[in-house]
């Protein structure tokens, strides 16, 4: 293949990644949720003191072990450890008329797993 071959390949490759993306999906509509490249995105109506509190108690009550937790006005994180050895990492930051921007990955490696997410995300509104 000759350079000028070469060159468009990378071109295109760059107009693919711009138009489909690398972050998280913007058609979320609030206490919704869409599974994408591995984690479930969800944008809750609640504050995200509320989102926190009932993600803690949300992996207690699954029996999900927190090995670690942050927080401060612009950020929290909550990491989890299933039996299996598996983590669990959900990330939050307070969004835009007072909802919070939720990310759940239920995975040690780069593909998540859809179904413990969604179960993780059903507890958490359970408990809000």
């Amino acid at each position: 293949m000759s350079k000028r071959g070469i060159w468009k390949c990378f071109v295109l490759a760059g107009l693919m990644l711009s138009v489909c993306g690398c972050g998280r999906p913007n058609f979320i509509g609030t206490d919704a949720a869409v599974y994408s490249r591995g984690k479930l995105y969800a944008v809750d109506s609640q504050d995200m003191n509320s989102v926190y509190a009932a993600t803690v108690t949300a992996l207690k009550e699954l029996e999900i072990e927190v090995i670690e937790t942050a927080k401060d006005v612009f950020y929290a994180k909550v990491v989890g450890k299933i039996a299996d050895g598996k983590t669990i990492t959900i990330r939050m930051e307070p969004g835009v008329n007072n909802v919070t921007d939720l990310s759940i990955k239920a995975s040690k490696f780069l593909s998540g797993n859809e179904e413990r997410a969604r179960v993780i995300y059903t507890q958490i509104k359970l408990n809000l």
